[in-house]
């Protein structure tokens, strides 16, 4: 078993209802040789007394408070400085992991030494905590690193799935501390195309759905972030200076011709409309499903068509992954326990 020492960051804002089971999805994993580092941006809820609580049940757990609300990117910042692991290891507050989900992931890293950050799929936590469906991630393969690479594509993932190399974090700066959201496509992208990111598609962890998320409250602003990020990417590769966020929504959006603009809203919209059909659907809410459906379809036909022809290929995909967990179960005994961890 790898012995590198990781440092797990949790970034927490009223997470009172669900910080401890993110932590204990941590410290019960299989991998013990870790430090877990709670960072609380000035909660108004119970937060504080679940962390302090956490803190003092485990020396491997460490507590810290925001004087101020700072957000999430520099409060991830102030813990990467913090850390003292080899590896850095993100941890949403409402997210959790699978009990193997280090160790697989340092074995990944321990495989592949040109690479200096790894991911891996999901599965969805509905509002009742059922484990529901499948995330996929990108990329799973070699080559896909190196389109990555060579074309200025950006990775699937999520934070709550990543493990990346200290080092790498500290010399690329962290995280984009005047992106409000997106910054977390910003860094992995950025690092995908100079340090290489490998994923897994085992589900290792769980992300939860909810309504409430800054990606839900700030939608437009994460669409154009998401763009801002394609189009640095280019220009990294052609040698040309990259846009700050700001510079890229006036020039991209805001100064847009008004048809070109209202025409770029139109296509956000629904998108960020498809977003809250699937949050509905998989959380059982069968009006907004209905609601939320009809005003993608209106807006946005055919982008509604592919949107679930895509659903339906990654159900399948889905079927094909806890298929072959039990396939690999029954060939190899020895294993089933590490494999249900993940099914």
């Amino acid at each position: 078993m790898n012995s590198a020492k990781v440092s797990v960051i949790i970034p927490a804002w009223n997470a009172a209802d669900t910080l401890a089971e993110a932590v204990a999805s941590a410290v019960n994993g299989t991998h013990k040789h870790l430090e877990i580092l709670i960072v609380d941006d000035c909660s108004t809820d119970a937060t504080d007394k679940v962390g302090a609580k956490l803190a003092e049940q485990d020396s491997r757990i460490q507590y810290f408070r925001n004087p101020q609300t700072y957000g999430v990117s520099k409060s991830r910042n102030l813990m990467i400085s913090r850390a003292t692991g080899e590896y850095v290891a993100f941890l949403d507050s409402d997210d959790t992991w699978e009990p193997n989900k280090l160790e697989f992931c340092l074995k990944m890293l321990e495989d592949n030494p040109e690479v200096k950050a790894v991911a891996h799929a999901l599965r969805y936590l509905d509002k009742r905590g059922n484990k529901l469906s499948y995330v996929p991630t990108y990329p799973t393969t070699k080559a896909q690193m190196q389109a990555i690479k060579e074309t200025g594509e950006s990775p699937w993932v999520f934070p709550s799935s990543v493990v990346v190399d200290r080092s790498t974090l500290v010399q690329e700066g962290g995280f984009a501390e005047d992106w409000q959201v997106g910054e977390d496509t910003e860094l992995f992208t950025k690092i995908a195309q100079k340090y290489g990111l490998l994923a897994a598609t085992e589900p290792l962890g769980n992300y939860r759905i909810r309504g409430n998320s800054l990606t839900d409250k700030h939608w437009l602003k994460k669409r154009i972030a998401a763009d801002c990020v394609k189009e640095n990417q280019r220009r990294r590769l052609r040698g040309e200076k990259e846009l700050s966020l700001n510079e890229y929504e006036q020039v991209c959006f805001k100064n847009l011709p008004l048809l070109k603009r209202l025409n770029k809203f139109r296509e956000v919209l629904a998108l960020h409309y498809m977003r809250k059909v699937g949050q509905s659907l998989l959380n059982r809410e069968v009006l907004p499903t209905l609601i939320y459906g009809i005003a993608t379809t209106a807006l946005n036909p055919i982008a509604t068509l592919n949107k679930w022809k895509w659903m339906k290929s990654h159900q399948h995909l889905s079927h094909q992954t806890a298929e072959g967990t039990r396939h690999s179960a029954e060939l190899n005994p020895q294993r089933s326990s590490e494999i249900r961890a993940i099914s």
